[in-house]
Parts: C-alpha cells; structure tokens; sequence
C-alpha cells in the first residue's frame, strides 16, 4: 500500500518526517552503520545511495569542498560485492532502505535515493535522486530540504546540507 506523507515535516520538526516508522529507522541505523567504515574519519566525503528503476544500486561520493563526485560503485544485486566486505554489506543494506522507501511514494521515481554521514540518514522528497546534477548544491544552499530518517551530525561532512534546519526527528 503507497501512502502520501507531507514530507516536509511538521511545525516542531522541519525536515523530520511526519510519524514515526519503526521499520524505516531500523533500515536506516543499518544503512548508517554499515557506511561507517567506508567514510574514514577526517576524509569530508558525503555517501549517497541510489536505486534505479534497472534495479542497480548506485553508492556515491563525493567531497564535501567542492561537491565533487570522487567514487561509484555500480551494480544490480546478483552482481553486488560479496556480503562479507563493506561494500557488499552496505549495498544490500541500501537495497532493502530504498525499496522500503520507494514503497511510500504514491508512484516511485525512476531514482530514488540518500545520503548518509555513518551517523545520518536522510533523502529529498523533491529531487530524489541524489547523482542528479546540482542536488548536493540545491541542499547545501537551502534551496531544497532534506527529510531526516536519522538526524546528520551537524558537524560532519553533511552539515552544511540541512542548513537551517532545526535538529531533531521523530525517528
């Protein structure tokens, strides 16, 4: 069943989601913490992850300085890296987030996509896929907001996309 949320939010929260969602919190602590290893401390990369409508599974990153992109990896599941390595555990991971959440949109993108800091989760409503070009600029300047699954850690690489934003979801 597809539901159609007000993703922009609540009054309290903006950029939290509107409800709590069990499922799509234990999905995104998984995403968060599996990209973990993958982000090296002090490295100022952003993570994104990206599911087409070809089944691949996109994982992106780009430099958080000038919003670069400066690795993908590529693949549709019976092609992912073996469940063992980091990558591998990460790609299922963010198969099982976005399919999930593709399932609340009324009629799915054709990418649909976010972003993690290792801490974070959080996707754009508006512009879904996040190796479109200019999404990273569209947040970092406010022009569009972010709807928080986990909120990003304000001083990491992320930051600088939720803007103004206040801190806190309901997750």
């Amino acid at each position: 069943m597809h539901r159609n949320f007000d993703w922009h939010g609540t009054e309290d929260f903006p950029g939290s989601l509107p409800r709590p969602n069990r499922r799509l919190t234990a999905l995104a602590q998984d995403v968060a913490r599996l990209a973990r290893p993958l982000l090296p401390a002090g490295s100022e990369l952003i993570l994104g992850l990206e599911a087409t409508a070809d089944g691949q599974i996109h994982l992106l990153w780009w430099r958080r300085r000038d919003f670069r992109r400066v690795a993908i990896i590529s693949a549709t599941p019976d092609a992912f890296c073996p469940e063992d390595s980091d990558e591998g555990a990460l790609q299922d991971a963010a198969a099982a987030l976005l399919d999930y959440l593709a399932g609340r949109w009324p009629t799915p993108p054709g990418a649909l996509g976010a972003i993690t800091d290792g801490t974070g989760v959080a996707f754009a409503p508006d512009h879904p896929a996040p190796s479109a070009e200019g999404w990273l600029l569209r947040h970092a300047t406010g022009e569009s907001t972010l709807a928080m699954i986990l909120d990003l850690d304000p001083a990491g690489p992320c930051g600088l996309l939720t803007g103004a934003q206040a801190a806190g979801s309901f997750h």
